[in-house]
């Protein structure tokens, strides 16, 4: 079977983020297409690509926000090297793992970024934290889930190819 170039998949996650995450947001809360991929790389590939995928996705995104130019590539790579960290030590086969994994991300990736953007007003990170980041890494996780299991069921080879670990090959 043919392998889907990365260059692609993360086109597709990030058209995802920029056409459908906001039809499908409940409220303030969205999920985070460009953060699954970096997570799924990041648990199966490793920290050193983990942290890649993360540094070239949040720099894409940062373009479209010029005023924080850097805050997500920081935020994606910080999370793409603890996450490729977290996936040498686990197999990540479980709904239930891979959930909390993304879920833990997303909040991970929403704690460091806020950090920044409310300049340390605690106040305000901490409303944002709970009204909005945590919900928004449940919604996350959830669509993480589904989309693997989808990609999982549609794709089957090409996709256990892509998510090889390093001791598999």
């Amino acid at each position: 079977m043919r392998r889907v170039p990365l260059g692609t998949v993360l086109a597709v996650f990030v058209l995802l983020q920029v056409l459908v995450a906001d039809k499908i947001a409940i409220g303030r809360v969205e999920p985070d297409f460009p953060l699954l991929i970096v997570v799924y790389l990041a648990v199966f590939k490793g920290p050193i690509r983990g942290s890649a995928v993360g540094f070239l996705v949040g720099v894409i995104q940062d373009l479209f926000n010029p005023a924080f130019l850097g805050l997500n590539a920081l935020t994606k790579t910080v999370v793409g090297y603890m996450f490729g960290i977290a996936g040498v030590k686990t197999e990540p086969e479980s709904s239930v793992f891979l959930f909390a994994l993304v879920g833990g991300a997303a909040l991970a990736h929403d704690f460091v970024y806020l950090l920044f953007f409310t300049g340390l007003n605690l106040g305000t990170l901490f409303l944002t934290w709970v009204t909005v980041s945590i919900p928004s890494a449940l919604y996350t996780a959830i669509i993480g889930v589904v989309v693997h299991k989808i990609v999982t069921f549609a794709l089957g080879e090409a996709v256990r190819y892509f998510g090889k670990t390093r001791s598999q090959g």
